[in-house]
């Protein structure tokens, strides 16, 4: 097992030692599922046969009849007479960094867990590091299927399936559609590489607005990485990788798209403001944008980001010298098993539905692969065609060519990330050289990885 870092190790101690005070999640009206299937039916609760499995769900999504996650566990109660899932929800905000805390202190504390759900790879990873995660592989094997080829993507730790993803999140790059017909210019294809992408940010931007938009996220000082990579910081053997040429080839597109083209808003004025990562294209303030896939479903919550522009997508860029075609990153929030969880068949049979039927209430792109893709995309998003382009979409989500590089996980992912955003906002802020950044960021990356050694 992996050594803790010394920070975790001591507020995992002061956790187990604060938390006696028994369950804080809340319990919902799941436990009372209606008759019908249909979580908006309303029916009457009814009488549960005698032996069915009870199991609790934790999430981080509201216990409100319109969430549509609530919606989904309501619709699993309804649809079987075996298992019975408690909701419970431990905040109310969605903020899935304040759930995981409340779940830790409740793990502390003693509390059986026997299904969770995390916002991303890294919260399901690192607990998984701790052993309170339950591996999947021998429920996979009972039932005779290789989990690759159910999912496109599975959160996995050193072989063993710890997650699945309920929804996948896939990146692409998405185009205002006015602005891309003001410039003459046509969605680019499957292939396009990083270059051009520079050059549709020249002819994009104008007085009123920059071609793109580069976030503070840490897959954004390297996107290559996060794509065409195993390991957006390490190699196999846990070195970091640094000295892969496309580190110092993204770091300097950023600067001299920034400080040459003028062609996307300077780095320290996005810091300075503290965005949403979507709030720049949707004011019309971007022409284009490299984002995850929850980009689309935005384009409908326009109380948020209002605007009356049509959302067309087009695949990801390639690095100029890759030979591979649909090279992407998927990424998402994963369905757990608790270790400890005394009912751990009848919570394999939820997580499994989940993942395979819960996008129906979620409206969300599954990772399940067992799906008609451009029916799907009709079905989400038919009735707004004057805001999401589905043909574009469609042909980008679901592209025959599409695929990840073989990818392995750490459970200190997070930690990397940081270390790389930190050096790219030096490089940029200060002016530094990628050589003397390099030697940090490598110094900084062998430290987290010695600390977390078995």
């Amino acid at each position: 097992m992996k050594k803790l870092p010394l920070m975790l190790a001591s507020m995992l101690l002061m956790l187990s030692v604060t938390a006696c005070g028994g369950n804080g999640g809340n319990s919902s009206a799941a436990t009372n599922a209606p008759a019908s299937a249909d979580p908006a039916a309303g029916g009457s609760s009814t009488a549960q046969p005698a032996g069915k499995a009870k199991i609790k769900f934790y999430t981080f999504k509201a216990d409100k009849p319109e969430e549509p996650i609530f919606q989904a566990v309501q619709a699993y109660n309804a649809a079987q007479d075996k298992v019975e899932v408690e909701y419970e929800s431990l905040v109310q905000n969605s903020d899935s960094t304040d759930f995981m805390k409340k779940l830790d202190i409740l793990v502390a504390g003693g509390e059986v867990v026997d299904v969770f759900m995390t916002g991303n790879e890294d919260e399901l990873l690192e607990r998984a590091s701790r052993s309170v995660v339950e591996p999947l592989n021998s429920f996979f094997e009972q039932e005779s299927i290789k989990p690759e080829d159910e999912y496109s993507k599975l959160l996995k730790l050193e072989d063993k399936v710890y997650g699945i993803l309920p929804s996948s999140t896939q990146w692409l790059t998405v185009f205002n559609k006015d602005h891309l017909e003001a410039a003459g210019l046509s969605l680019p294809e499957m292939g396009w590489t990083w270059d051009d992408f520079r050059d549709y940010a020249k002819k994009l931007t104008t007085p009123e607005h920059f071609g793109t938009y580069f976030h503070t996220w840490g897959e954004y000082p390297n996107v290559i990485a996060y794509t065409e990579k195993p390991h957006p910081q390490l190699s196999a053997d846990l070195k970091p990788i640094f000295d892969d040429p496309s580190f110092e080839y993204f770091f300097n597109l950023r600067r001299v798209m920034e400080k040459e083209d003028k062609s996307v808003e300077p780095y320290a004025d996005v810091l300075a403001s503290n965005y949403h990562v979507l709030q720049q294209f949707f004011a019309g303030n971007a022409s284009m944008l490299a984002v995850p896939s929850y980009a689309v479903r935005a384009a409908l919550n326009l109380e948020k980001f209002p605007h009356e522009f049509q959302s067309m997508y087009a695949p990801l860029p390639r690095s100029v010298d890759s030979k591979e075609l649909g090279m992407t990153n998927i990424s998402g929030g994963g369905l757990a098993m608790g270790a400890k969880s005394a009912n751990k068949e009848a919570s394999y049979d939820f997580i499994r539905w989940m993942s395979k039927e819960a996008y129906k209430f979620t409206k969300e792109i599954p990772a399940f692969k067992g799906v008609d893709g451009a029916e799907l995309i009709n079905g989400f998003f038919g009735e707004n065609t004057d805001l999401i382009d589905t043909a574009s979409l469609s042909k980008t989500l679901f592209d025959p060519n599409l695929k990840m590089p073989d990818t392995f996980s750490v459970p200190y992912g997070s930690e990397l990330k940081a270390i790389v955003e930190n050096g790219f906002a030096s490089y940029i802020l200060d002016n530094r050289s990628f050589e003397e950044i390099k030697g940090e960021m490598t110094a900084e990356v062998e430290k987290v990885v010695q600390a977390n050694q078995k």
